[in-house]
């Protein structure tokens, strides 16, 4: 299966050993035995020059596997809420790897590859949140990557497109499809299966998910895929942010056609503020993101919208797992201060993140007709714009083509109820992670930590099992999305109708999913 012998599994099985290392055709891989799991960190799957499309990687460096990095960024939520970022290096193009501590099959584990969120400007797959030996444990590789963000990401300018116009304004998407290309050739010397490999992320990371299941040569990297809180609708035609990418080098110093000077400028003058300052502005997150043009771009390498490849049965085939948090965006405790004090203040706030003004009434008055209070109507709306209806439009999608099955994840953490069933909250269960910061606090009672305990294992055995089997396991049975229900996340968990209709017909009908 690989190069790790079954006698060093069961020395660590038995605690004899803390060490390893892996031999690959790429060189040693060294790994430590941590929390019921052997990890690696920072294992080099590319490389790649700024702006430039990134190079396999043929040869590794001695000592790897122990250095976790992140890539370079501005503070993002995650950070400014006391949560652990790496050191930052533009050379970022890693990996890391989880994997049980049992010999593998003979066809080897199931492989599971997480993309980390961060709204295609912040995150690192080292995040201590994203640590994968929970998931481990039940019987499956798990490999977290780092993707270039941000403007060395995702820039669009015209001097880049000319130079490669297939790279331009999608890197570290193309990253992605080389570290799935990564997987695919080397996962076997650690334990994995390349012939079962699962893709799964959350926010941006799950809208990543999606954009590769519509780019034409990830197709056959992956067989099965899992989408938290994203999305296929958060993607940019390419020659809309050419703009921005001059108006961006100009304000360096640099000539939109002297890519010469933006390659030689310093980290620090690309993202001039390294350390998190203030906690988040939900607010101005939410109105921007929408707009950003740090996203993956239609073009060469992207063909056509995510959305519309589905649609044509583009991703025939390969089973899907789709859903989202009830209140992603609503924080129901902190809507008196969070959210608009009118409607008028709604209007203008919809007009911030470029709805149309008919559209933009429309949608007014459909949630004047659900809420009352502009305040309340303002986390509902963006709950359902900018996630939650996105994220089942895909299992819609989806849905005639392959096996799909959705959720919609309720849980309120006790004590913290006016938080709500919030942005990334699931990943504090489904990881295991919850002494680890930004969740620390919100799991500091024995109630709030043994329910979410209860939960993780659910929803580790609901995931894994649809990683090796195409079909999420567990009790209670989990419906396919054609069933007309979802599964509902919570402790105890149970089955909703689909909301679909209710909450997401009006934005269908508006042309806003």
């Amino acid at each position: 299966m690989g190069s790790i012998p079954k006698a060093v599994w069961l020395g660590f099985a038995l605690g004899l050993a803390q060490a390893v290392s892996v031999e690959t055709p790429l060189g040693l891989a060294q790994g430590q035995v941590e929390q019921g799991a052997l990890a690696f960190y920072g294992l080099p799957y590319a490389e790649a020059g700024r702006f430039q499309a990134p190079r396999p990687i043929t040869v590794w460096p001695e000592g790897v596997g122990r250095e976790r990095m992140a890539c370079p960024q501005t503070p993002g939520t995650t950070a400014r809420l006391g949560g652990y970022i790496p050191p930052q290096r533009e050379d970022c193009l890693v990996l890391n790897l989880f994997l049980p501590l049992k010999p593998p099959p003979p066809e080897g584990f199931p492989v599971m590859i997480y993309l980390h969120g961060g709204g295609f400007t912040s995150g690192s797959a080292a995040e201590p949140i994203y640590a994968g030996h929970r998931l481990a444990q039940e019987g499956v590789v798990v490999v977290s990557v780092n993707y270039r963000l941000g403007p060395l990401g995702f820039l669009a300018l015209p001097a880049l497109a000319e130079e490669n116009p297939k790279a331009v304004g999608n890197y570290g998407l193309l990253d992605l499809v080389e570290a799935l290309r990564f997987v695919q050739g080397y996962i076997r010397y650690f334990g994995g299966n390349p012939q079962n490999v699962t893709l799964f992320g959350e926010s941006a990371g799950g809208m990543l998910v999606c954009t590769l299941l519509a780019t034409p040569e990830a197709q056959g990297l992956f067989h099965r895929a899992i989408l938290q809180s994203g999305g296929c609708h958060q993607v940019r035609p390419l020659e809309k942010d050419f703009p921005f990418g001059e108006r961006w080098a100009r304000s360096l110093g640099c000539s939109p056609t002297d890519l010469a000077c933006l390659r030689s400028l310093p980290l620090s003058r690309l993202f001039p503020s390294q350390e998190p300052q203030a906690p988040p502005d939900i607010t101005s997150s939410t109105l921007s993101f929408p707009t950003s043009p740090f996203k993956p771009h239609l073009g060469a390498l992207l063909p056509e919208s995510p959305a519309k490849a589905l649609a044509q049965g583009k991703a025939r085939g390969i089973p899907l797992l789709a859903g989202a948090n009830l209140e992603e965006l609503t924080f129901p405790g902190l809507a008196w201060l969070l959210g608009p004090g009118t409607w008028e203040e709604f209007r203008g706030r919809l007009a911030a993140q470029g709805i149309p003004p008919k559209e933009r009434e429309a949608l007014t008055k459909a949630y004047q007709g659900r809420f009352p209070d502009p305040r309340r109507a303002w986390g509902e709306v963006q709950t359902d714009l900018q996630l939650l209806c996105p994220s089942l439009k895909a299992a819609r999608l989806q849905a005639p083509f392959a096996p799909t099955y959705a959720y919609l994840f309720t849980f309120r953490v006790p004590g913290w109820e006016g938080l709500g069933a919030f942005h990334g909250l699931e990943l504090a269960p489904l990881f295991g992670n919850l002494g680890e910061m930004p969740f620390l606090p919100l799991f500091l009672s024995a109630e709030a930590r043994e329910k979410a305990e209860a939960l993780g294992k659910r929803m580790r055995r609901y995931w894994v099992g649809f990683a090796r089997e195409g079909e999420p396991r567990g009790w209670p049975r989990w419906p396919t999305y054609g069933e007309g229900y979802l599964l509902q996340l919570d402790e105890p968990p149970g089955l909703l109708p689909d909301p679909y209709g209710e909450r997401c017909g009006a934005l269908e009908a508006l042309g806003l999913l």
